[in-house]
């Protein structure tokens, strides 16, 4: 383990270029290179935390509680998970944790607006701690979003980066079968209800207040493609880009083109692109 991250994922991202870019873009996103490199690749350092990343905004003040918030960090400044070819005007982030990618979406043009989906109690007064200055470019939904709707268990872990709807580790497979999906589980001791809205709600409501979409990120812990693959068809063709995050790369979306990049897949509407 190298900061809690299991050795077939570290081995698994070794050979990736995507990687070595992202390590080299370090020492113009940090304002402290050598101590977020120390974080992120062993895990040192006090928290909660205050560091400083440089973004098109100028730099901004992004608040740690673990280890695991300034994987985080890096993921989306550095390796540039979810980079667009051009600033998304319209996002929906779904799985917005404590605020860091809906941070990276709101700096990189004065213009982009957020509706932001984030259900666990613990990460909402994190989140608004990090988009302080961005209130009224973000509206935030203190619900999940998946398949399915209603009131259902969500299950919690340590550091609040990892909860969702089902069980998942970070690195995620398949789509769960019928006997594991969240429907059918019984809360455990670590678990929450919480309220759960159909992904077509949610982007027939974004398309209604807003337009098109040009940004859909989905970060659920194993959720994301069958969430992506319930939209309505006719929903789909207001949404210019998906990116979600997935380990495996022979993934499809019908009307879209799809690529692989780091741990995330990216899908391009292909009548919008």
């Amino acid at each position: 383990m190298l900061n809690d991250r299991p050795l077939w994922l570290i081995a698994r991202n070794v050979l990736r270029p995507v990687n070595y870019q992202a390590l080299f873009r370090m020492r113009k996103v940090y304002e402290r290179p050598l101590d977020a490199a120390g974080r992120y690749f062993l895990g040192r350092g006090t928290y909660p935390c205050t560091i400083r990343v440089r973004t098109r905004a100028g730099w901004q003040r992004i608040h740690l509680f673990n280890s695991h918030d300034a994987i985080t960090v890096h993921e989306i400044f550095c390796r540039g998970d979810y980079e667009c070819p051009e600033p998304p005007q319209v996002v929906v982030d779904i799985g917005s944790n404590i605020g860091i990618s809906a941070l990276y979406f709101l700096t990189e043009s004065s213009s982009t607006v957020c509706e932001l989906y984030e259900p666990d109690p613990r990460n909402i007064e994190k989140l608004r701690a990090n988009l302080t200055g961005f209130e009224g470019r973000y509206e935030l939904h203190e619900c999940a979003v998946s398949s399915e709707e209603g009131i259902l268990p969500f299950k919690r872990e340590e550091t609040g980066r990892y909860g969702g709807l089902q069980a998942a580790p970070p690195g995620h497979g398949p789509d769960p079968a019928p006997d594991e999906r969240a429907g059918s589980e019984v809360p455990g001791p670590e678990d929450i209800l919480v309220e759960v809205v159909h992904i077509n709600s949610v982007i027939a409501e974004a398309v209604e207040r807003h337009g098109d979409i040009d940004l859909l990120k989905v970060d659920t812990e194993g959720l994301e493609l069958a969430t992506v693959h319930a939209i309505d068809r006719a929903l789909l063709g207001h949404v210019r880009r998906i990116v979600i995050e997935w380990f495996q790369s022979d993934v499809s979306l019908s009307g879209f083109t799809a690529s692989s990049s780091g741990d995330t897949v990216t899908f391009v509407n292909s009548q919008r692109s």
